[in-house]
């Protein structure tokens, strides 16, 4: 995966984090807006994020999300590994 990716994916998920609603359950929650939506299908294809069943208004970080989450793109790429994508069954 190029830099440029890594650094756009990570971006995509402190945006997550930080406007849409975490749950107590763990459930993150778009509100219905598309924006959030796509960007909780977008993070799914590459296994940050699981959709609920009930669509993409709902989803879950993954145990690779939360390592996205946490990654710290400003250190070298020897020192912290960039958390492997695992793109999800219902994006192939």
């Amino acid at each position: 995966m190029e830099d440029r990716q890594m650094l756009t994916l990570k971006a995509l998920a402190l945006m997550v984090q930080q406007y849409l609603e975490e749950r107590s359950d763990g459930s993150v929650d778009s509100y219905a807006m598309s924006a959030g939506e796509s960007a909780i299908e977008a993070l799914a294809a590459f296994g940050y994020m699981e959709v609920s069943e009930f669509g993409a208004r709902f989803g879950r970080w993954t145990d690779a999300g939360r390592a996205l989450l946490s990654w710290d793109d400003s250190r070298s790429a020897a020192s912290e590994a960039f958390p492997a994508p695992h793109p999800s069954p219902r994006s192939r």
